[in-house]
C-alpha cells in the first residue's frame, strides 16, 4: 500500500504592515514548506498592497511580483494570486508593503498531510 497525501489548509491571518515602505516578512520560520500560498485582499481596505522577495522596493518595483488592488471602502472583488508548487515554496521568501499603514494581505497556504484512502 503507497501512502498517499491530502492538502491541509493553514492561515497566517492578516499580514499587515505598520509602516509604508517598511516591508513585512510573512513568517521568519525558514523550515516551513508549503505546496500552495494564497494571498488576498481585504474587503473595505483602500490602498495598494504589494507581495515582493527579500529587497523588495515597491516605488521602484524591484523584487516586486504583484500590485494588488483595494476594493475602497464600498467593498468589491477582493483581489488574489495564488502561487502553487508540488516541490514546495518557503513562506519565509515573501514580503508585503503597502501604501497605507496598517492594511495588508490574508495569507493562507497548504501543507500535505497523511492520507489513507479506504
Amino acid at each position: 500500500m503507497s501512502d498517499r497525501f491530502a492538502l491541509e489548509a493553514r492561515s497566517f491571518g492578516k499580514v499587515a504592515v505598520a509602516a509604508p515602505g517598511t516591508p513585512v516578512r510573512l513568517t521568519a520560520d525558514e523550515t516551513l514548506r508549503t505546496v500552495r500560498l494564497r494571498f488576498a485582499t481585504l474587503i473595505g481596505e483602500t490602498g495598494r498592497v504589494f507581495l515582493g522577495v527579500a529587497g523588495m522596493n515597491k516605488s521602484t518595483g524591484a523584487g516586486v511580483i504583484k500590485e494588488f488592488w483595494p476594493t475602497g471602502v464600498g467593498g468589491g472583488v477582493s483581489d488574489d494570486l495564488v502561487l502553487e508548487s508540488p516541490n514546495g515554496l518557503r513562506p519565509a521568501d515573501y514580503w508585503i508593503d503597502a501604501n497605507v499603514a496598517g492594511e495588508g494581505l490574508i495569507v493562507a497556504y497548504w501543507v500535505p498531510t497523511p492520507y489513507w484512502a479506504p
